[in-house]
């Protein structure tokens, strides 16, 4: 009997690759740009459905970059959206989309980017674009999350120089007496979210962890813009491709051996697939538990 039930916390459903941006942080190569075809993201947003409490319209590329994501949006009228991007594609028909959906549930923007591009932008021009969100987000009372992320702390979570800038723009903005790095409520709703920076998988790396748990393929999975579905969004190339959701359904994905295998093996903490052994996240896990930690702490002075 086929499970009904939200098994999955979260999907991340790849809707193009294409971000447009050169950060010096982001490591993984990219492929040619391509776009998810409509009619095959109406088919997952339909399967998907019934098993996931949410879905991020995010791997690696950026979401708002699409021409016709008024489409996908439609078509996606059963999921509870995540829409993670840089902040470039921001423009007022995509700020009136984001905010006028009702299954657009969170948007998070990785403020980060403008900060470590090839060749320098305007930090000025691009924060006026966020806080036009920003602003229109204020005056609808509007209740979805704006999640403004700088993920660059260093490993003792202090925030580096280049930082200072966006802070004072926030601070003055939303008239606060202060910003804290970790976490800071700027307005309803509205939060900035400081994290260190995370480690993309490196398979060239000769040390490998064979021990250890992890979520994916049993509490998140993704879904690359050929259709290739994956365990996690850190698996950018398909290197552990548990089937093909164009020529299958979903359900047949799920129950795949290598899925069931991988899942099993975390269970008794063994990471079986050499990516997974490549993968520090697990090891992130306990740093963003002290995040937490440190945040509480914060909150209390």
């Amino acid at each position: 009997m086929s499970k009904t039930y939200k098994e999955f916390e979260k999907i991340f459903v790849e809707i193009t690759n294409f971000c447009g941006l050169h950060c010096s942080f982001c490591t993984p190569k990219k492929e040619a740009k391509k776009i998810m075809p409509l009619e095959l993201f109406n088919k997952i947003s339909q399967e998907i459905s019934p098993y996931t409490k949410l879905c991020s319209l995010h791997i690696l590329g950026d979401p708002l970059s699409i021409n016709n994501l008024k489409d996908y949006l439609d078509s996606a009228k059963d999921l509870k959206l995540d829409i993670t991007t840089s902040g470039f594609f921001l423009n007022p028909q995509n700020i009136a989309l984001l905010l006028e959906y009702p299954n657009v549930h969170q948007i998070n923007i990785s403020l980060t980017s403008i900060l470590y591009q090839k060749q320098p932008m305007l930090l000025e021009s691009y924060l006026q674009k966020v806080l036009e969100l920003c602003q229109k987000h204020q005056a609808k009372q509007s209740e979805k999350f704006i999640n403004l992320r700088l993920w660059n702390l260093n490993s003792n979570f202090k925030a580096p120089k280049c930082n200072a800038t966006i802070y004072e723009t926030l601070q003055k903005h939303f008239n606060l007496s202060s910003i804290s790095p970790l976490k800071t409520r700027l307005s309803y709703k509205i939060h900035l979210i400081g994290a260190p920076f995370f480690e993309w998988v490196d398979t060239e790396n000769t040390i490998k962890h064979t021990r250890g748990f992890c979520y994916g393929a049993s509490k998140q999975l993704g879904i690359l813009c050929d259709g290739r579905v994956v365990p996690c969004c850190f698996d950018t190339k398909g290197e552990i491709t548990l089937g093909d959701i164009k020529t299958q359904n979903f359900r047949e994905i799920l129950e795949s051996k290598r899925r069931i295998d991988l899942i099993n093996g975390f269970k008794n903490n063994a990471r079986i697939e050499s990516l997974c052994q490549a993968c520090k996240y697990p090891n992130s896990l306990k740093s963003k538990d002290l995040n937490q930690k440190n945040i509480k702490k914060e909150s209390k002075k």
